[in-house]
């Protein structure tokens, strides 16, 4: 797949999700290169879409976390 599109409401808990997601990556460099590595290391690992997805979870449940303290 070269392409995935992600839509949701502009007043959805998702959005607020994603959100709260990106303005902590920005605050956070440090957050920001374990991202990518996982990231990166899930491009070459993971069987599809949705492997690669579940790939991410738990970084990103632990960074939502931290963002909601």
């Amino acid at each position: 797949m070269e392409h995935h599109l992600y839509v949701c409401n502009k007043d959805s808990t998702e959005l607020a999700k994603h959100l709260l997601f990106r303005n902590y990556l920005r605050s956070n460099p440090e957050a920001v290169a374990e991202y990518e590595e996982i990231k990166m290391k899930l491009a070459k690992t993971a069987k599809d879409r949705t492997a690669y997805t579940e790939g991410k979870t738990k970084f990103v449940t632990k960074i939502l976390g931290k963002a909601l303290r």
